[in-house]
């Protein structure tokens, strides 16, 4: 996964124009390659903890096949207790942990953000985890074209909203147009908006899982098997505890992580291309001052000469 890293933070910088001093604050790249860095390193936790949560319901599962496979017939049982019953309502429960599992997975991985004209992404593609060449930037970019064919009126009517003084403070922040800056900061939303609403529902299937592991703990035959197996296959009963429902809560916090970085990496993005911007258009205004330049040189000089 780290060779996939580096693939992608190489590609990242390609993508970066050189920076020159034009009176705005310069773009930080150090902080920029860290919160890309931050964000592979969130969803690489999450994914490592869901596999070994994963894992341990794969040996739970087993111990319960072990318990199937004894011939409980020839058994007699006092009162109205019948272990079979409690095996049967075992291989239910953690074949629903497992599938519950295996569904934050899907979610993660599953190309559900949209970024338009057919381009698609996963969470694990925002992270550079995913399909090769997707990551974040390249979901940016693919937003910003999207929004350059299709909305352009709906940027004029936003932009045409501002106040002359909101207008003016872009102008003095950034050294772009409203219209860029508008654009800039719509292209960052999009995805960003789009890859939070994926986070909440994977959050809400990881505290469904947790809430399913704590209900299938009254199950005696899960009990026995909490006691017996861990993550590592050796595991004690207090380290069940540990090793099971701690995970599960660990999972969310980590996806509250991976929400977190996106969110600092969409700023960070965001602050890029508004640099880029006020560089086009410090050239465009450069380049527009040197052809007044040589109009009024030219001006200058008698037709004769200039044939």
């Amino acid at each position: 996964m780290k060779k996939k890293l580096l693939i992608t933070i190489t590609a990242v910088i390609m993508t970066v124009t050189k920076l020159s001093a034009t009176g705005y604050p310069v773009f930080d790249i150090s902080g920029w390659l860290t919160a890309l860095d931050q964000l592979y390193s969130q969803y690489d936790m999450v994914m490592n903890t869901i596999t070994t949560i994963e894992n341990q319901y794969q040996q739970i599962q087993q111990a319960v096949e072990r318990a199937k496979s004894i011939d409980w017939d020839n058994i007699s049982f006092d009162g109205d207790f019948d272990i079979r019953n409690d095996i049967k309502d075992a291989n239910k429960r953690v074949n629903a942990l497992l599938t519950q599992s295996r569904r934050i997975k899907e979610t993660l991985t599953l190309q559900s953000i949209d970024c338009g004209n057919g381009n698609r992404y996963s969470i694990a593609d925002l992270c550079g985890l995913g399909e090769n060449g997707k990551n974040f930037i390249t979901a940016i970019e693919d937003s910003g074209n999207f929004m350059t064919s299709t909305m352009v009126n709906s940027i004029k009517a936003i932009t045409e909203g501002l106040t002359p003084k909101q207008k003016e403070a872009i102008w003095r922040k950034y050294g772009i147009s409203p219209r860029n800056y508008i654009f800039v900061t719509q292209s960052v939303n999009k995805v960003k908006d789009a890859s939070a609403k994926v986070l909440a529902k994977v959050t809400e299937q990881a505290v469904e899982l947790k809430r399913t592991d704590q209900l299938a703990r009254s199950n005696t035959v899960l009990q026995a098997a909490y006691s017996q197996t861990d993550s590592n296959g050796n595991m004690t009963e207090a380290a069940a505890n540990e090793a099971s429902l701690h995970l599960t809560q660990q999972v969310i916090e980590e996806l509250g992580g991976v929400q977190e970085s996106i969110n600092d990496l969409a700023d960070l993005t965001a602050s890029k291309l508004i640099q880029e911007e006020n560089e086009k258009q410090v050239e465009a205004d450069e380049m527009r001052k040197e052809i007044q330049r040589q109009e009024a040189f030219d001006n200058r000089l008698p037709d004769s000469f200039i044939r």
